[in-house]
């Protein structure tokens, strides 16, 4: 990805404003967090206590979604070792009905 696919016909520069206005707001925060001692640096504080927070449950989802993705591939495989061992499911849809029997055309039973 590169600076130019940001600017399409579409949206214009506010995505490359976007990430350029939170970067600006990250760091002035901290900016405010460590130079004033009053209320503002008070607010900065915890709104950097909270952005860490909030930093951690989004690597927490996405590594637990990474994490649910892998496991659920590993379910199925193991499901479905069996299957592969024996040769797969062949056979179950190819079988006909013994001689002298056919189906009935309203259901699936055999008469």
């Amino acid at each position: 990805m590169t600076l130019s696919s940001l600017f399409t016909d579409d949206v214009g520069p506010l995505p490359l404003l976007a990430v350029a206005g939170a970067g600006f707001l990250i760091w002035y925060v901290r900016y405010l967090g460590e130079n004033d001692p009053g209320w503002k640096g008070f607010v900065a504080n915890i709104l950097t206590v909270i952005g860490v927070g909030a930093y951690l449950v989004v690597l927490a989802v996405v590594f637990g979604a990474f994490i649910a993705v892998i496991v659920a591939f590993i379910a199925v495989m193991l499901f479905m070792l069996p299957l592969f061992a024996l040769g797969g499911a062949s056979g179950v849809a190819d079988r006909r009905p013994r001689r002298g029997y056919h189906r009935d055309p309203y259901g699936n039973d055999y008469y």
